[in-house]
């Protein structure tokens, strides 16, 4: 989850280009270590797109800095963390999977408005061919939700990422920021609160989604 924390507030500044040329360099899409320097806590990637900023300056009022530490964290739906498609509707055949995308990394950020507050979720993840696709542009449905502490939904929406595969590769990386959530500052300050994160095959569009070019 750290990997993401940059996400959130290099998305007004990086284009995606960019943020999957940072993802490639990275392992597990966290930074290089710089051999001159004692060793530190590495930083994900999604946490660095988040922030845009290794040593962010601090926020000035107390409510806001409070807020941040109690931004709700972020899950992945339960059995949503992968989105295969197949060659043919309703198979399960591996060797009839045209492409799965997967997730990699998530970030969340909190800001106060007042009596609302901002959340800015960044999601990261990749697309792999198999044996039945080919290079082109996939649409992959994404849901990012918020819900309290009785799992009652505050926020919910579906976003269709576009992702393409280069023509002789065989994955793509892909990120995807959220910046638009407000939600009202609950008395309890988001105790129990999550954010979820996941694909929602429900919501995808037939006649365009993942719909590789020949």
């Amino acid at each position: 989850m750290r990997r993401v924390h940059a996400i959130l507030a290099k998305a007004t500044r990086a284009g995606a280009a960019a943020c999957l040329v940072a993802l490639a360099a990275c392992s597990t899409v966290g930074g290089d270590a710089d051999p001159g320097k004692p060793a530190q806590k590495s930083e994900g990637f999604a946490t660095k797109l988040l922030l845009g900023n290794a040593n962010p300056p601090p926020a000035t009022p107390p409510q806001d800095l409070a807020i941040k530490r109690q931004c709700p964290p972020v899950d992945v739906l339960q059995g949503a963390a992968a989105y295969p498609v197949y060659d043919t509707p309703g198979s399960n055949d591996p060797f009839a999977l045209r492409y799965q995308a997967t997730l990699a990394d998530t970030a969340r950020e909190c800001s106060n408005l007042g009596v609302e507050a901002g959340l800015r979720v960044g999601v990261v993840g990749r697309v792999i061919l198999g044996p039945k696709g080919a290079p082109g542009a996939f649409r992959l449905p994404l849901r990012i939700a918020v819900v309290d502490e009785q799992n009652r939904p505050v926020y919910s929406q579906n976003h269709v990422v576009d992702v393409t595969v280069p023509a002789g590769q065989t994955q793509a990386d892909f990120s995807h920021i959220e910046d638009n959530i407000v939600v009202p500052i609950p008395e309890n300050r988001f105790a129990g609160w999550r954010i979820l994160v996941g694909y929602d095959p429900a919501a995808a569009t037939p006649a365009r989604a993942g719909r590789a070019r020949r």
